[in-house]
């Protein structure tokens, strides 16, 4: 069946929320009276957690931070981020911090750590937090990671790169806002690759998944690539009426969506106080991390890049892969962003993917 150029070969549900939001072409534009250009404010001379932290000596952390996110309940900032605590995106745990500014960081615990061994029999050789939600059905939190295997040399696939990504739910065994500390147990996969699998995901993909909700339905990006050939980093979205899943991938024709030409990764999605809803990701760009406005939360503005460090206190190197992925962009009260995000500095001797922190507003 082909629908406006877009062909559909997900199920019914799949095809009633397509032309939902297709609706939404004509009317989803951005308000023109709302700013869309967010500025750099204001940003420490220096990462708010670096190799000399003594949380990072005492857990044995050697190479740093990547992926995962940060939210604020109450006057508490709670982190869930990767550990790479061997080798650089090899080695990885998933670990939970808290801070009562976004600077002064405290680790708390291990939350999932890795299966030894990364081979490509191994499908949790490398485990990626991405998304942390509350999840009122089950009055417990949720977090969503991706676990990959490596490749198989003798299918002519890159041993050291990443293949195979499943999304793992796992919730907190305490209940209640409370609960977010944990312990969580996993409960099961709710992406993977299947006969559902789109063309443009790739090898690698499902990559990232970070669920937020529009109305009464919960949507989440997921990323792809493939590594043989070589290709772009796209980006699609899926969507569910619960979030516990089952999930569904959005049509392809509507997936991917195109907000970046080449690059984007480890997407995180906010609703603002104006109504928007506002993506921040990785992005390519020296010391810049991307973002995208969105009216209705399903059709996305092309990606624009905004740089987290002043240029005479810059401690991130350049390169389109050091500064790397922002967890979070928290509206404050007076209407600026917290951001959080990772980035490699050498500063010290050594290379270190260490946590920097900024501030952003609009640019009036």
């Amino acid at each position: 069946m082909t629908c406006n150029k877009f062909t559909i070969k997900s199920n019914n549900l799949a095809l009633i929320v397509w032309l939902f939001s297709s609706l939404f072409i004509l009317t989803g534009s951005l308000d023109a009276q709302l700013p869309t250009r967010l500025i750099l404010k204001s940003a420490p001379e220096s990462p708010v957690i670096d190799s000399k932290n003594p949380d990072v000596i005492s857990s044995h952390n050697k190479s740093g931070f990547e992926t995962g996110q940060v939210i604020k309940i109450g006057d508490t900032y709670h982190m869930f981020i990767n550990e790479m605590f061997d080798r650089p995106h090899k080695d990885m745990r998933i670990a939970y911090w808290t801070s009562k500014d976004a600077l002064h960081w405290h680790r708390k615990s291990t939350i999932v750590n890795s299966i030894p061994g990364r081979t490509a029999t191994n499908p949790r050789a490398e485990v990626w937090v991405t998304g942390v939600k509350y999840n009122h059905l089950e009055d417990a939190w949720n977090i969503f990671y991706v676990a990959y295997r490596a490749g198989d040399s003798t299918k002519a696939e890159i041993a050291g790169n990443d293949y195979s990504g499943r999304i793992w739910r796992a919730k907190s065994t305490v209940n209640g806002t409370g609960g977010i500390a944990g312990p969580y147990a996993d409960m099961g996969i709710v992406l993977e690759p299947d006969s559902n699998s789109q063309r443009w995901e790739g090898q690698q993909a499902v990559a990232c998944f970070n669920p937020y909700k529009v109305g009464n339905t919960w949507y989440a990006m997921y990323d792809g690539h493939n590594h043989v050939p070589r290709g772009p980093w796209p980006t699609g979205m899926a969507f569910a009426k619960k979030l516990s899943g089952p999930w569904t991938r959005m049509p392809e024709g509507f997936n991917p969506i195109g907000v970046a030409k080449v690059f984007m990764e480890n997407e995180v999605v906010s609703k603002l106080k104006d109504g928007r809803y506002m993506m921040v990701f990785d992005s390519f760009g020296d010391q810049q991390i991307g973002y995208s406005l969105s009216s209705d939360g399903l059709h996305w503005t092309g990606e624009q890049r905004v740089k987290v460090q002043f240029q005479d206190h810059i401690w991130a190197e350049n390169g389109d892969h050091s500064t790397r992925t922002p967890l979070c962009a928290i509206e404050q009260e007076d209407g600026s962003f917290a951001v959080i995000y990772t980035a490699l500095t050498t500063k010290g001797g050594k290379k270190f993917f260490a946590v920097g922190r900024c501030t952003l507003v609009w640019d009036k």
